[in-house]
Formats: C-alpha cells, sequence, structure tokens
C-alpha cells in the first residue's frame, strides 16, 4: 500500500511540473500587461522598416485598426525564450508603440516579422516566439486599412 501510495505521490509531482513548466514557458496574449487597457482613444503607431536599411514607414492607428491589434495580441499565443540572442530568418521589424496616459498604458513591443515579439520592461528583456502563423500577415493587414 505505501510503494503504490509513493509511486502516486510521484505521478502527481512530475505532473505539477510540467503543468508548472509549460505555464512559465507559455504566454498568452492576455498576459502582457497593458494590452487589455487599451482602448481606441489610445495612440498606437507602428513602424515598419527592413533589416540592414534606416528607411521606416510610420503608420498611426485609427480606432478600427486599433481593435484589430488589440484582438490580435489578445489572440495571440508565445513561448518564452531563455536565450539573450535569437535567430530569424524574418528581415521585416515592425515596432508597435501605444501609449494612453489616461488608461495607463504605455507599450513598447518590437517584432521581428512572424518569428519574434520583444516588449519592453516585460518578460525580463527576453523574446517571446510567436506561435501565431497569421501574425505578420493580420499585422500586415492592419498597416493597409492606414493607406
Amino acid at each position: 500500500m505505501k510503494k503504490s501510495f509513493k509511486v502516486i505521490v510521484g505521478i502527481v509531482i512530475v505532473i505539477l511540473f510540467c503543468l508548472i513548466t509549460y505555464a512559465y514557458f507559455n504566454v498568452s496574449g492576455d498576459e502582457i500587461a497593458g494590452v487589455s487597457n487599451i482602448t481606441t482613444s489610445s495612440n498606437v503607431v507602428i513602424k515598419k522598416s527592413y533589416q540592414g536599411t534606416t528607411i521606416e514607414q510610420e503608420y498611426v492607428l485609427s480606432a478600427n485598426q486599433i481593435e484589430r491589434l488589440k484582438a490580435l495580441i489578445l489572440q495571440s499565443d508565445f513561448t518564452r525564450d531563455l536565450s539573450s540572442t535569437v535567430r530569424f530568418n524574418d528581415k521585416d521589424m515592425y515596432e508597435i508603440i501605444i501609449n494612453d496616459n489616461d488608461a495607463g498604458v504605455w507599450l513598447n513591443i518590437d517584432c521581428i516579422g512572424n518569428e519574434w515579439i520583444s516588449i519592453a520592461n516585460q518578460f525580463n528583456g527576453k523574446h517571446l516566439k510567436i506561435n501565431n502563423p497569421n501574425w505578420k500577415n493580420t499585422l500586415e493587414e492592419i498597416i493597409v486599412l492606414s493607406n
């Protein structure tokens, strides 16, 4: 009886460890501080550039675009990376700047195409792997609405 109890306790400990590890590495969009406070009156700017160039395009988002961006972030999942540097193939770079003093929101999200994001002052400065395969396409659709 004692042996089976020890086995059950051991299995429960392993399962708890796995759940804690998964919860640490898997980050949902609503875990990004400030995203849920974004409003349609927030000041949101997306700056797009291409790695290796100094040319930058800037897009100020409308209320509709802000709602779509907020939904994109909230509906996406990310994986925490422990490394301080990351390798990537996508050369499109995006900087998403969200500021709303009334709602207490200040977010600066650096995005490397459809691969990685980094959020200033969150997640110990580590990159998050984007797990949403439509991230970049949706971001481009949001930007196109500015034209």
